[in-house]
């Protein structure tokens, strides 16, 4: 059993693999300009619901007690947080690409970060989070979620909730 600290971020990553999906369908549009709309719609998603919402509260919560609480991870949470640069530079450069409208690099640009991107989901529901699980005591599992919680609010919950209601409808 999940504890709602790791329910929390396997429902948000549910959410961005939706949008992958969803994603990776307007990106086979055999005109892309005629998406452009469309496309800068997902990147701001990204940005904002996988990026701010969801990294922060790894990056700022999670990572950062892991790396105190158990400083062997240092080089997986380290890892990860590198993969976490490499989407949002991916995110720039193809909004430049964009906006150049060079839309061959933009289509390959986000191919490759939505693959990176589920690869990345895919190893922290499969390893991570269920090592997080094992690892943290029912104390710390039971104040993460409230960090995470407390996060959201600071970022503007309301904003999260909004991009969760529309998954759910689109779906």
């Amino acid at each position: 059993m999940h504890s709602q600290a790791m329910m929390m971020l396997y429902d948000e990553h549910e959410v961005i693999l939706q949008r992958i999906q969803a994603f990776q369908q307007l990106l086979e549009a055999e005109k892309l300009a005629t998406e452009k709309e469309g496309l800068s719609w997902y990147v701001n998603f990204f940005r904002n619901y996988g990026d701010k919402y969801h990294h922060q509260k790894e990056e700022d919560i999670l990572f950062s007690l892991l790396k105190e609480r158990y400083p062997g991870l240092a080089s997986i949470t380290e890892a990860l947080e590198e993969h976490h640069e490499m989407f949002r530079d991916s995110l720039k450069e193809a909004e430049a690409a964009m906006n150049e409208e060079d839309w061959d690099s933009a289509r390959s640009i986000l191919r490759q970060y939505l693959s990176e991107l589920t690869d990345h989901i895919s190893a922290e529901n499969d390893e991570l989070f269920v090592a997080v699980d094992e690892m943290l005591s029912d104390a710390e599992k039971e104040r993460l979620y409230f960090s995470f919680l407390d996060k959201d609010m600071e970022l503007g919950e309301a904003q999260k909730k909004e991009h969760e209601k529309q998954v759910r409808q689109s779906a």
